[in-house]
Parts: C-alpha cells; sequence; structure tokens
C-alpha cells in the first residue's frame, strides 16, 4: 500500500514540476530559403481554373474551370488531367467540394452563371443539376461551398455572396432526397458573404464586414465586425487545429494598402497583420497542417505582382478588442430536385514546367513569385505542398519548399490568475522530409511578475516527416499585473530560425480566469469544437470545475499532464479515420460521467467548491471504475489479486486527509497546497473506484464475500 501510494505521489509531482532549467536565448538568423515552382498549364486555352480542392487522400486536386465550363481532375503522379463537361451551357463553375458516398468519390460544385449546385460521380460519368429556388445574382464567392462532416447524410453550405443569403443543402444518400434551407444574413454582416468554411456543427462565413458563425445547436448568428479599413471587404476563410478563424480583407487596386490578414483569438480579440506590397489584393487562404500557419494568395490583378506568400505569427501584428453580437436564423425549408445528365472523360497528359524561385521577406511576410497575376485560391496538403490556381493563365501551381522545420504551440492563448502556473507544449514539424536538432528558447513582453521555466525536452530531435514535443511552464507571482502580454518561442538549428508567439492574459487572483486550453483529441475525434459532445466536456471544465480554487488548481496539474501527449493524438486522430471511429466508442462513456456530473454540480451549485469536489470526484470514480476497473476485474487476475489486498478503508483514510489538506489550501489560500491534495485526492478516487470494482466482480465471479 505505501508503495503504491509513493508511486501515486511522485506521478503527481513530476507533474506539478516538469521544468526547472532556465530557457536560453539565441541569436535570430533571417532565412530566404528557395523553393520549387511546378506548374502545368490546363490543355484547353483560356479555362479559368478555380476552386481548388483536396481529394479524399489528401492529394491535389479537384477543381473548375470557370470559363472551360468543366469539373477536372489533376494526377500529379502522372501529370494527368481528366475533364468533364458540365451539362449547362456558360454554368461558370465556381468552386466544388469532395465528398465519399459508398466508398466513391462525389464531386460538388456552384453554378454562379445559372443558379445552380450539381454533383458529380467520376465513376459514372453522372451529373445531378439542381436549381436553386430563388432568383438571385448567382452562388459568388472565393471557396463559396464547402461540405459538413456528416456520416449519414451529404451537408452542402453556401454563399449567395450579392444577394446577402447563405444556403445549406442536405442531400440524403438513401432516398436521395435534397432539402434547401436558405436565410439571409443579419444587415451587421454587411451586405453578403463570400467564403464560407463547414465544420460540425457550426458554420464560418467571411462576411464583407463581419465575421459570421452559424451554431446548428440554437440556430443562431454570432457576427465579430472587422476592423474598418476604407473600403476592403473580407474574401476569405479558414479554421485552424484550435477552431481559430483565419480571413483575408482587401481591396481591388493597383496602388491599394488596405489588404490584411487576420485571426480571431477567442470571442474578443482580433489580431491582423497589414501586407506590405502594395495592391497585393489577397483572396485565398489555407492553413498549413505541419505549420498552423497560413497561406495567402496576393492575386495582385491589377498591380501585376501576384504571389503566394505565408505568414510567421510570432510578431504580434495589431491586436483589436471586439464584441460579438448574435442574432437568430430564420432558414426557410424547401425540397429541390434533380436534372440528370451524363458526361464523357477527355484525358490529357500535360508535362510541368518547373523552376526554382528565392523567397522574399517582407515584414512578418515570406513571398514567392508567381510569375502570374489573378490567382484565386490556394491550399495545403498533407505534405506541406502549397498548390494554387492561376486562372490568368490558366494554370494550376505547385510550391514545394526545401527541407525546413516548424514550430507550433497548444494552446495558443492562456490565461493565468495571479499566483498560478501553466504548461505550453512545443511541437517542432518536420517539412519536406527536415531531419535535424531544433534548440529551443523563450522571451516574454512584458515580463514583470511572470517567469517562463526551460524546455524539457531541450534540444528537439526531429525525424523526417514527423513532429516532436516539448513543455515549458509560465508561472504568475501573486503581485503580478493584470494584462496581455506576448510570449515569443524561438527555434533554431544553427542556420534558420524560426520563431512563434502565444498571447498570455493574467487575471486577478480573486477572480476566475477564463480557460483557452481545447479538447485537443475530442475536437479532432468530433471534427469541431462545437459539436455537441465537445461543447459538453467543455462546459464541464469551464463552468463546474473552473469556478471555484478547488478545481482551477486541479485543472493546472491535469493540463501539464493532459498537453504533454494530446497534440500527439490529436494530429494522428485528424489523419486516420478508423482511429477516429473507434476514438468516438471510447468517448461516449466519459462523457455520459461528465453529464451526471455536471447533473451533481447543478444540484449544488449554491456551494461552488463542494459543488466542484464532489461532482469532480463522482467524475473520476466513475472513469476508473469502467475504464481500469472493469477490465482488470474482468481480465487480469494477478491484478485483481493485487487490488483485493488493498483495503477500501485505507483509501477512505487517505482520502479524508487529503480533503482536508484542500480545506486549509482553501482557508489559506495557498494555490501549491491546493494543486497537489486535489490531484492526490483525485488519485486516490481513481484507485478506490478500480478497487470497489474489483471486489464487486471478483463476488459475482468468485461467488466470495469481501470484508
Amino acid at each position: 500500500m505505501k508503495t503504491n501510494y509513493a508511486r501515486a505521489l511522485a506521478v503527481t509531482l513530476s507533474l506539478m514540476f516538469l521544468i526547472l532549467n532556465l530557457s536560453m536565448l539565441r541569436p535570430a538568423y533571417a532565412s530566404a530559403p528557395h523553393a520549387m515552382l511546378t506548374e502545368w498549364t490546363l490543355p484547353v486555352p483560356n479555362s479559368g481554373p478555380r476552386g481548388l480542392a483536396l481529394d479524399p487522400s489528401g492529394n491535389c486536386c479537384w477543381f473548375v474551370e470557370y470559363f472551360g465550363n468543366k469539373v477536372a481532375h489533376l494526377d500529379p503522379s502522372n501529370n494527368t488531367f481528366q475533364e468533364w463537361s458540365i451539362p449547362t451551357q456558360l454554368a461558370n463553375p465556381n468552386s466544388v467540394a469532395i465528398t465519399m458516398i459508398s466508398g466513391s468519390v462525389v464531386v460538388w460544385g456552384t453554378e454562379s452563371g445559372t443558379d445552380k449546385i450539381f454533383s458529380f460521380s467520376p465513376r459514372s460519368g453522372l451529373f445531378y443539376e439542381y436549381n436553386l429556388t430563388q432568383s438571385n445574382l448567382g452562388v459568388l464567392g472565393v471557396g463559396s461551398i464547402s461540405a459538413e462532416p456528416s456520416a449519414t447524410q451529404v451537408r452542402l453550405w453556401f454563399t449567395e455572396a450579392f444577394n446577402n443569403t447563405n444556403g445549406e443543402f442536405v442531400y440524403d444518400p438513401r432516398s436521395g432526397n435534397v432539402t434547401l434551407y436558405e436565410d439571409s444574413f443579419p444587415t451587421t454582416v454587411g451586405g453578403g458573404a463570400y467564403g464560407v468554411y463547414a465544420g460540425s456543427g457550426s458554420v464560418w462565413y467571411a462576411g464583407f464586414s463581419s465575421l459570421i458563425r452559424w451554431d446548428r445547436a440554437n440556430s443562431q448568428y454570432t457576427m465579430w465586425p472587422l476592423p474598418v479599413h476604407g473600403s476592403a471587404l473580407a474574401r476569405s476563410i479558414a479554421i485552424d487545429q484550435s477552431g481559430q478563424a483565419w480571413y483575408t480583407q482587401g481591396v481591388t487596386d493597383a496602388n491599394g494598402e488596405e489588404n490584411f490578414v487576420g485571426v480571431l483569438r477567442g470571442n474578443n480579440t482580433i489580431q491582423e497583420w497589414h501586407l506590405p506590397k502594395l495592391g497585393s489584393d489577397p483572396r485565398g487562404i489555407s492553413i498549413d497542417p505541419i505549420t498552423q500557419q497560413p497561406w495567402i494568395v496576393e492575386a495582385s490583378e491589377i498591380a501585376g505582382n501576384g504571389t503566394i506568400a505565408t505568414l510567421d505569427t510570432f510578431d504580434g501584428g495589431t491586436i483589436i478588442p471586439v464584441n460579438a453580437t448574435t442574432a437568430p436564423s430564420g432558414q426557410i425549408r424547401e425540397p429541390i430536385f434533380a436534372t440528370p445528365s451524363l458526361a464523357s472523360v477527355s484525358t490529357n497528359v500535360v508535362m510541368p514546367t518547373t523552376s526554382q524561385i528565392l523567397s522574399a521577406n517582407e515584414s512578418q511576410f515570406t513571398e514567392y513569385p508567381l510569375g502570374s497575376t489573378q490567382s484565386q485560391e490556394t491550399i495545403v496538403d498533407s505534405s506541406g505542398n502549397i498548390w494554387i490556381s492561376e486562372p490568368g493563365t490558366n494554370k494550376i501551381a505547385k510550391l514545394s519548399r526545401a527541407p525546413d522545420f516548424a514550430l507550433r504551440v497548444s494552446p495558443t492563448t492562456i490565461f493565468l490568475p495571479q499566483g498560478n502556473f501553466g504548461t505550453v507544449t512545443v511541437t517542432g514539424a518536420s517539412i519536406s522530409n527536415y531531419t535535424g536538432q531544433v534548440s529551443l528558447g523563450a522571451i516574454i513582453s512584458p515580463a514583470q511578475g511572470v517567469t517562463l521555466g526551460g524546455f524539457n525536452p531541450n534540444p528537439l530531435m526531429i525525424a523526417p516527416g514527423a513532429t516532436a514535443s516539448t513543455q515549458f511552464t509560465i508561472s504568475i507571482t501573486s503581485k503580478a499585473p493584470n494584462g496581455t502580454s506576448m510570449i515569443l518561442v524561438e527555434g533554431t538549428n544553427g542556420n534558420v530560425t524560426h520563431r512563434i508567439n502565444l498571447m498570455l492574459t493574467v487575471t486577478n487572483s480573486s477572480s476566475i480566469a477564463p480557460s483557452a486550453s481545447r479538447c485537443l483529441i475530442a475536437t479532432a475525434t468530433y471534427g469541431s469544437d462545437l459539436s455537441p459532445e465537445v461543447q459538453l466536456l467543455r462546459n464541464f471544465r469551464d463552468n463546474s470545475l473552473e469556478k471555484s480554487k478547488t478545481g482551477l488548481s486541479f485543472l493546472i496539474v491535469f493540463n501539464a499532464w493532459y498537453y504533454s501527449f494530446s497534440p500527439t493524438v490529436a494530429d494522428y486522430l485528424k489523419d486516420h479515420v478508423i482511429a477516429r471511429t473507434l476514438m468516438k466508442g471510447f468517448l461516449y462513456p466519459l462523457i455520459a460521467f461528465l453529464f451526471l456530473a455536471s447533473r451533481m454540480y447543478t444540484g449544488l451549485s449554491a456551494y461552488p467548491e463542494l459543488a466542484t469536489m464532489l461532482s469532480g470526484l463522482l467524475a473520476i470514480a466513475l472513469t476508473g471504475a469502467f475504464y481500469l476497473g472493469l477490465p482488470i476485474g474482468l481480465f487480469t487476475r494477478r491484478l485483481r489479486r493485487l487490488f483485493l489486498n488493498l483495503s477500501l478503508k485505507t483509501w477512505g483514510v487517505v482520502l479524508l486527509g487529503e480533503l482536508t489538506v484542500v480545506m486549509f489550501g482553501q482557508i489559506l489560500s495557498l494555490s501549491i497546497l491546493l494543486m497537489i491534495s486535489t490531484s492526490l485526492a483525485v488519485l486516490t478516487v481513481l484507485f478506490a473506484s478500480v478497487t470497489l470494482t474489483d471486489v464487486i466482480i471478483f463476488h459475482m465471479i468468485e461467488g466470495r464475500g469481501t470484508d
């Protein structure tokens, strides 16, 4: 018993004091790495490629030909173009979304010239075209259709940019029936929206003057006004793995300066960066799955200097507070019907041209010249290749970078009360099969009352095509001033240095700070941090545990443990469908336990400290009994004997002592004492629930009584 308890204590303390050595900053190195630009010219002249989408394997790519009136596929492995003519003439297809139905690829797209949505099966060559019921000016806009993850239905979301309307297109594969839902945006959106991104349970739009999120759970719009920059409009939107919305905002003007890239952080802060080049005219935006940094197409149609650019977010840009507003959704439901047609395929092999180009550093942006204008979209594949549509020169292009590494942090924003500390995970990722060591350092500005611990481990060893993670702590003194600071994390391999930052907000010790930590594994499993399952997990954390000093103290230790592995697990789940399906089944019992615990908290909410302790211990007891007690009791005799030798009375005495220490920690307001005692209490309840479950199973199987 003493040995097991000592081990539990050692585990808890090791979670709390992960990092002791001081960080060492390295000198900065400027870098302008070369890249390879590969371009394929489309078989039909002046066809105008648009609407890039990766195929289900994560490779390039499907697209439409706006002037050529075709759906097309490029296979870069054999330089083959396949093209199918859209049945309706002058359809002016604008964008596509890819889904899988019964194991086959189905391409969905918008016909902006005829106000239709089409579906196309490459296997059969069958087109279905659906007339939209409203008379409008077309489903226009960059990336104007997006497919929502769904296991049973196809849900497509699109924008009708100049009709101030959005639509939801729901297709039932079993019956073939389609239902169309259309709704007008609230007036604060600015008159319409271009870009759309469909997640599970929520949809994001790049409105002309606002970012908009539509939530299925309450049929409600939430709108964040964008900074006003003359006549600049938002064009495109993308969501990173932390659920943050990135957007482009700009003007079509050869001398225009009103061109920006921005991100919505949390619910009340926009961070924006100014594109330095005159007339850059930003259009499509895509998040690099390896670096989590945005790539932006600068169309520069009038200025004539088209580029593809990436943003290093280590420099804070401009921080702008925003206040969100809400409005109800008033969707109108109507059935619509299809006109079927059959199309034949034409196949052409086109040998690409390849050239080496050098990047140019413009402020926080690294830009690569494309040698063409009117570029529209960009998308980054799972290997880190950047794909660009170039309708001005009738090409599809691929930018391949030299071997390099990237840094990302989790969480990207963190809130800490005075007198507390938190843990941040930094991950290094290989780009283009980079391998080598990366030495890390961190610095904060302003740094009053804040101490950064060293990295453990440091340096990182990154293998080809892989990632490696480390952690550092942020300690806040009891007298640290309230406010927001930027923490810069720097990694160098001796030749190249990359930087990334995170936002730290220090709050008053008497208040409960909102947490920016995310349920990474659950979000990756269910496809969105706004899915009902993820919201339940997050609500238990935010509305139960974080409502008391006891719960917040435990979360500091828990987060140190959880974020030591969750980014790696989340990355794996995003790329493996079977693993996500299995994880859903694994998490559902936990969700049920937390639902019961949250109901207990609600019943005791008049006494928040007591409610937090009892609901938290209930959740831990049920979790331990189900995930550990049942398998140990049913399948492992040796461990069963071990747990039978542990007395439930002993666990009870230990737990009583730990709860007494928790009480003293509350009275004395000692955060470190609360962190240790709550963590030990959780471990004790966990082991006690396993013991009790094992005793019950032993009694049922062996037919014996227990003392």
